[in-house]
């Protein structure tokens, strides 16, 4: 049993809990030096080879609530439009630039 974020209803038991993402961060991470790699058996194929770890650049999440599966959901779908909405903005402005320039 759990409180849903959204709609503030307690669940009956054996509800499935899902855990619904509200805010996230960029994050960069900067290349490490690993000293070895592990290998699985341990023969002359596998020896520990030092490896860099060249980093990168990711999201992390900063704030996850628990949810219903309908708030889950609608949430799901919510989030899905704006991604939609989101890639759809920048061909628009593309459009817009080459006519211009025509």
């Amino acid at each position: 049993m759990f409180r849903c974020h959204f709609c503030q209803q307690i669940t009956p038991p054996k509800t499935t809990r899902h855990s619904v993402v509200i805010e996230v961060r960029e994050k960069r991470y900067s290349s490490q030096k690993r000293e070895f790699k592990r290998g699985g058996r341990r023969d002359f194929r596998d020896r520990d080879e030092p490896t860099p770890d060249r980093g990168g650049q990711g999201v992390e999440i900063m704030r996850e609530v628990s949810a219903c599966p309908t708030c889950a959901a609608k949430q799901h779908e919510v989030k899905r439009v704006e991604l939609e909405t989101a890639a759809a903005a920048p061909e628009v402005a593309e459009t817009e630039n080459s006519e211009e320039q025509s």
